[in-house]
């Protein structure tokens, strides 16, 4: 995901000027092009860049070129940089001439190459780019973690500190294009004032922003406000399938159930256990909502949750089947209405 990758970026970067070989690959092209700059910027002497730098792209590269480009010493600095972009475009000629200039990479060369894997690939080329390089791969979030990475990004890219509903609204209108996500998010950072932004200033900047997202929706339905989610059904499915806003319940009130039991460090511990870091913003939420319920009747809704979903995958209609689960959990003992 792009913020382990960001991560991973970050500590290249901080161990002082890069060296060796890099593959960086993935969908979030914006970003990971914006990376591999980075990486080029600092492996570079600024006042002999124009000597010591080569940049390519595979739709448009010459083989005898790009090993000429390799095999050149650098002039007056410590290293020079060959960059190579979109290599999933090479030629398989030119192929041979990346994994030979690979095996025998002069130690004062820096070597960044980027790509966009074909899905379902199963090319030796790729393999060998991820084996000789350091790999690094920009891939898109799950869906319910988009708010997550879009706070990481505004506070480490941006330099903001975007609010958690603000976040919500921003990942519910623009979607899994993280590049334009982060277009967003530059655009919130030139026009906020201070150091944060919330959730109407995204509302009034950020096009196609909902009055409900999925979210803020999951969010009413897990403080038992079904009254509310009931109310707002019809907004939030107007951007979203009967079958995801389900498995997002089903989703969220489990991590109620650890929450009932550990408390907002246990959503924590097993947020990053699973990989799940993205939702760490959301473990005092679930920790506060979980107050709200008791084992039995978390088991009762995941079981109630169970049933619309096998209603949804066989043909039920949306609304009617949220309706019906929306009331039957307002049935549950306590249930607040």
């Amino acid at each position: 995901m792009t913020v382990a990758a960001d991560v991973q970026l970050a500590r290249i970067l901080d161990a002082g000027s890069p060296s060796g070989a890099f593959f960086l690959h993935g969908d979030a092209v914006r970003l990971r092009d914006e990376a591999a700059r980075e990486l080029i910027e600092a492996a570079l002497d600024p006042a002999t860049k124009d000597f010591n730098y080569d940049i390519f792209r595979g739709d448009d590269l010459d083989p005898e070129e790009l090993a000429g480009a390799l095999a050149m010493p650098p002039m007056m600095a410590e290293r020079r940089v060959v960059a190579l972009f979109d290599a999933q475009k090479l030629p398989p000629r030119t192929r041979k001439t990346v994994a030979a200039a690979l095996d025998a990479l002069p130690s004062d060369l820096v070597f960044v190459i980027t790509a966009t894997i074909p899905k379902g690939s199963r090319a030796a080329f790729y393999r060998m780019l991820a084996d000789r390089c350091r790999t690094i791969e920009w891939t898109a979030p799950r869906e319910s973690e988009l708010p997550g990475w879009c706070i990481a990004r505004a506070h480490a890219r941006h330099g903001f500190e975007l609010a958690g509903e603000a976040a919500q609204a921003l990942a519910a209108a623009i979607g899994s294009d993280l590049s334009l996500l982060d277009s967003e998010l530059g655009k919130l950072a030139a026009a906020r004032r201070g150091g944060s932004v919330d959730l109407r200033t995204v509302r009034a900047l950020v096009p196609k922003s909902r009055r409900i997202d999925r979210w803020t929706w999951l969010d009413l339905v897990a403080a038992r406000r079904y009254r509310k989610a009931l109310r707002t059904l019809d907004g939030v499915l107007t951007g979203e399938r009967g079958v995801a806003l389900v498995a997002g319940l089903i989703e969220q009130h489990l991590f109620l159930g650890i929450a009932l039991a550990e408390g907002a460090s246990g959503v924590g511990r097993v947020l990053r256990d699973t990989g799940r870091g993205y939702l760490g913003w959301k473990a005092r939420s679930y920790a506060a909502q979980a107050k709200s319920w008791e084992e039995g009747q978390l088991s009762l809704a995941l079981r109630a949750m169970s049933r619309a979903d096998r209603r949804l995958k066989t043909g039920g209609g949306d609304r009617a089947v949220l309706e019906e689960l929306l009331l039957s959990l307002g049935q549950l003992p306590d249930g607040a209405q």
